[in-house]
């Protein structure tokens, strides 16, 4: 269940950690916990249509009582990661289709109004928008992959990979490329770094590529919001090396210690603010994961076929909504 590199590894889970197997749903990305009805939002898997087509539901459980809700959507919709605003919306990256570009998506969870809040660069159409985060000056940060191109639901990418801000006023600006497969992203907690995925090794439909990136990348944020000194934070490995397949960094969180967790399909990888590894919460097939309950103390997994949780002894990083991305 455990593997651990470094001693500061038992400060975070003590010697006796338990994972809970929560719920049985088909889970895969999101787990943004909405603290006003203590529910966890996540979307499922890629469901393949028999028109060539894909969808992915919108899902809700109650951390309660279990129980799931799936929400209404377009037969067209993919959504994927998704983060809380500062006002409480719920933000959907949605990766399109063959007619519709991808976009962010706004839902109001207590109307259930939905809105798009971007859907283009310059006019040109985003490619499969795959994670979000939100700072504190209300600004939304997304990755734009071409996963959906890749996985063949989505048209050829317009434009190249690269990670976006939306400002408050709602103008889109490129902060970053250089990327193969940009994917999760996470503010520092003091939101003067910016920590992206790559998961340009995985090239879909269950292939992989060792010669692409399985890397964080980090970045300082100026007092003017835009990055500077770009480094590697960590390359990310398999601790057993079982298989090629697996230390695919995906979701990513960071916590009021600055240590940093990432899910890499093997479990949680967790890493020191200097990137120095700690250990690995084994969990398989774990793509995103998110904390919820009062304290930010319970992280919630999500393994592609359920939902399990386990307790920490540290608070997640950041504001009362948009950190639960």
């Amino acid at each position: 269940m455990l593997q651990v590199r470094d001693p500061g590894f038992l400060d975070l889970l003590g010697l006796s950690p338990k994972i809970v197997e929560f719920v049985k749903t088909d889970a895969h990305e999101g787990a943004v916990w909405y603290p006003d009805q203590n529910e966890l939002y996540f979307s499922s898997n890629r469901i393949a249509l028999a028109n060539g087509g894909s969808r992915a539901d919108l899902k809700k459980v109650n951390l309660k009582t279990g129980g799931v809700t799936v929400l209404s959507a377009a037969p067209t919709d993919v959504p994927n990661g998704m983060v809380l605003d500062n006002n409480g919306d719920l933000l959907v990256c949605q990766q399109g289709s063959k007619t519709q570009g991808g976009f962010i998506q706004r839902v109001n969870l207590k109307t259930g109004k939905k809105s798009v809040v971007a859907d283009n660069w310059f006019g040109v159409p985003f490619n499969s928008p795959n994670d979000a985060v939100v700072r504190s000056d209300g600004s939304i940060w997304f990755t734009d992959p071409s996963y959906g191109s890749v996985q063949g639901f989505r048209s050829a990418p317009k434009v190249n990979n690269q990670v976006y801000r939306i400002s408050p006023s709602g103008v889109v600006d490129a902060i970053a490329d250089g990327f193969t497969q940009p994917n999760g992203l996470a503010f520092s907690h003091d939101e003067k770094r910016l920590y992206v995925t790559d998961t340009g090794f995985a090239l879909g439909q269950g292939s992989f590529d060792v010669t692409r990136p399985h890397s964080i990348t980090v970045f300082d944020i100026g007092a003017d919001g835009l990055l500077s000194n770009r480094r590697l934070f960590a390359s990310v490995g398999v601790y057993d090396g079982s298989s090629v397949g697996l230390g695919i960094p995906d979701g990513i969180k960071v916590d009021t210690m600055e240590r940093v967790y990432v899910a890499t399909v093997d479990g949680v990888q967790v890493f020191a603010q200097s990137g120095k590894p700690l250990g690995l919460i084994r969990q398989s097939g774990v793509a995103n994961m998110g904390f919820a309950g009062k304290g930010l103390d319970t992280m919630y997994m999500l393994n592609g076929t359920g939902i399990s949780y386990v307790k920490l002894k540290m608070k997640a990083s950041g504001l009362k909504y948009a950190s639960m991305s």
